[in-house]
């Protein structure tokens, strides 16, 4: 049986997800390669799609996935698009090479290893692509970069390696997930306390309230007894900035 398929590109896309049901399922970027064929997809599958292609030899220690499977082609299409994958390729798909993503994939390799050149297995899968978009302007201390990693991959309390690089580069400490204080730490500093909140001299419930760092830990506060403070959950969220 043959299908011949006439839409817009989004209504063929979908024509593909429905049919593709039987045997080895296509992944995403396969059935987008599909839908946008044409002289770019060739060009780009040449440099992204390849055993041992160009972005596989150059980036393979930052990039997850295979190319094989497009996994490399999809991640510099959403880094250099900022996520609208189709919108790109749609644009591009008549063009007579990718040489604009292959040159924008070298640019973010080149400004990762130039400002963290020590490389650690943390870094790959991190969406540099995005940090690159951002920071590519900004004046980088590549020494100064590596004592604050260095120094955060030895604390104990950032318990997400990988979410350092973000860390160091827009401060937000979302990425690092810092230990949270244990149960019994939070019970000692309750009944320390007894159950009086120090910001606003209410007493509450255990249940109405969470642990908090004194000294904060981006000031060298450690997740430990001694700097654990139990605020209520208004006052806990108002010194966070939630």
């Amino acid at each position: 049986m043959v299908y011949l398929c006439s839409g817009t590109d989004s209504e063929k896309l979908q024509w593909f997800k429905t049919i593709n049901i039987a045997g080895e399922k296509l992944t995403d970027q396969e059935l987008r390669n599909a839908v946008y064929s044409g002289s770019w997809v060739s060009d780009a599958k040449r440099y992204f799609s390849k055993t041992s292609c160009p972005a596989y030899n150059l980036a393979n220690q930052y990039v997850n996935g295979s190319p094989i499977r497009q996994d490399y082609l999809e991640t510099v299409i959403k880094w250099i698009n900022g996520g609208d994958i189709e919108g790109y390729m749609s644009k591009q798909q008549h063009k007579p090479n990718a040489n604009e993503l292959w040159l924008y994939f070298q640019s973010v390799i080149a400004w990762v290893t130039a400002a963290f050149p020590k490389y650690r297995r943390e870094m790959k899968g991190i969406a540099w692509g995005e940090l690159y978009n951002e920071f590519k302007d900004s004046q980088l201390d590549s020494t100064k970069l590596e004592i604050e990693v260095a120094g955060m991959m030895a604390d104990e309390d950032v318990t997400n390696k990988k979410g350092i690089y973000n860390y160091v580069l827009n401060g937000h400490e979302k990425h690092l997930n810092i230990r949270a204080f244990s149960p019994n730490q939070k019970r000692e500093a309750y009944e320390r306390q007894s159950g009086v909140c120090p910001v606003c001299g209410i007493q509450f419930e255990f249940e109405e309230m969470e642990g908090d760092h004194i000294t904060p830990w981006r000031d060298g506060g450690k997740t430990d007894a001694p700097n654990c403070q139990m605020l209520c959950r208004d006052d806990n969220r108002r010194k966070g900035g939630i």
